[in-house]
């Protein structure tokens, strides 16, 4: 499993662009992101079970067109848990997070009620481990869909508007064949789809057909289930104030060759310099963002809130600016947290 390492910052500095208007500099970096639940140290090789009874085809499917009444349709979903896990799969390989992935789409569950949900007993859990050299187990125990067809008039504008909507909901299991505990976690997808025409059968049959929207959304559950499992990149935005002050320039110049020590250091001496609480505001969101860049989130959080605070002095700050602040302290506080769960998701002391 624990192939990543903690850089928890990758600067993308070539995105970097100056809005005159606002004396702006705007950068995006990559920060990683802690998954929602987390596997043992010891968990390397991954089996992905399906454990599913499959939905009835009567349940969940509703049609409801114009000056009718609500249409219960039939279709089939046997392949949705395949579908969901093929695709969970592949995105696992491609984050080397596990020494290896293994599927067995074949559901194991021998029940027929589909409104139980029948976790894997710790037996069949090691025997399951141990004749695919597996030590730990993902299982998908339940996967419900709701879809919806609607049709609306839209007076305004003399047209039809039809809507398809797919409401999943998977509970999933973590199990190991060292301990009968089980982690147990549910998530909740929709997709959504609509389309407009002054034709009224035109509007309906430019949605995509049913079954293969009920397939693509289980492509889509999987797909995005990975970054509930595994530590994600996510891109973030911050914006560097660049202001006709010689030090906060100088600091600038300091960042454009990623000497964030220096660049620290110029706009420490504008911030004690200056007699402007406007510099000093612009100085430490600064420092902020330097030393979140250089992994320091303490000092990063203790300048960002000095910002915040500097700019909240000032008559003339724009609630945008005051906003952006405020979201930025938050951010910082989150990733604080969020630090110390991927040392552990991470298996890094």
């Amino acid at each position: 499993m624990k192939t990543y390492k903690l850089k928890i910052i990758t600067l993308a500095f070539g995105a970097v662009f100056l809005s005159s208007c606002t004396s702006l500099l705007f950068t995006s970096l990559d920060v990683l992101r802690p998954a929602k639940t987390a596997f043992a140290a010891e968990a390397t090789n991954l089996l992905l079970l399906n454990n599913t009874v499959t939905q009835p085809p009567e349940l969940g499917h509703k049609t409801q067109l114009l000056n009718e009444r609500t249409k219960y349709v039939l279709l089939s979903s046997d392949s949705l848990p395949i579908f969901c896990l093929a695709a969970l799969k592949q995105e696992l390989e491609g984050k080397d997070f596990f020494s290896s992935v293994n599927l067995l789409p074949d559901s194991k569950n021998t029940n027929t009620d589909f409104s139980v949900i029948n976790r894997l007993e710790h037996d069949s859990v090691k025997s399951l481990c141990n004749s695919t050299q597996s030590n730990v187990i993902l299982s998908l125990d339940q996967i419900k869909v709701n879809d919806d067809l609607s049709e609306f008039f839209i007076p305004e504008n003399g047209s039809y508007l039809a809507t398809l909507e797919l409401r999943f909901e998977t509970h999933w299991s973590i199990n190991y064949p060292n301990s009968p505990k089980i982690n147990t976690v549910q998530f909740k997808d929709t997709l959504y789809w609509e389309s407009e025409s002054y034709n009224r059968h035109k509007a309906v049959s430019d949605l995509p057909k049913r079954q293969d929207a009920l397939i693509d959304g289980a492509l889509y559950v999987g797909q995005h289930s990975i970054n509930r499992f595994v530590p994600h990149w996510e891109k973030v935005d911050r914006y560097f104030f660049n202001p006709r002050n010689r030090l906060m320039r100088q600091g600038m110049d300091s960042v454009y060759v990623k000497n964030w020590n220096s660049a620290i250091n110029y706009w420490e001496k504008a911030k004690e310099t200056s007699h402007s609480t406007w510099i000093e505001a612009q100085a430490e969101n600064n420092i902020a963002i330097a030393y979140e860049i250089i992994g320091d989130i303490d000092k990063a959080l203790q300048y960002a809130t000095l910002s915040f605070k500097s700019f909240g002095l000032l008559e003339f700050t724009n609630s945008e600016t005051l906003n952006r602040m405020s979201e930025y302290v938050g951010d910082l506080t989150i990733r604080k947290n969020e630090i110390a769960i991927l040392k552990k998701q991470l298996d890094e002391k």
